[in-house]
């Protein structure tokens, strides 16, 4: 199935670059955040895990999905941001390939 998000313009070039650079497709990232999400409220053992996202039997406290999923988000914003660091936006990265 096809849908839209409306994510902010910074977010989603750091989601591109970060993806880009582990050879995943930003469909395949949202994929797994996706599942992983539904995973949560569905039990430990469905759906595949995402590094860092512990299943909810793991945790002290039992965050709401909507909590869960923000969280997820924002690590991977963290990790895009760590990993960014002194390399430029997507277009930089794109214009360095082809020198």
């Amino acid at each position: 199935m096809k849908t839209s998000i409306d994510l902010p313009d910074e977010l989603y070039r750091r989601v591109k670059s970060k993806s880009a650079l582990e050879g995943k497709t930003v469909r395949e990232v949202a994929t797994a955040l996706f599942s992983a999400w539904v995973a949560d409220s569905a039990g430990p053992t469905a759906g595949p895990a995402i590094s860092g996202v512990q299943p909810a039997d793991q945790k002290p406290d039992a965050a709401a999905p909507q909590a869960l999923w923000l969280q997820t988000w924002q690590q991977l914003s963290s990790e895009i941001d760590s990993a960014m660091q002194g390399r430029g936006g997507l277009v930089e990265q794109l214009q360095d390939d082809r020198k």
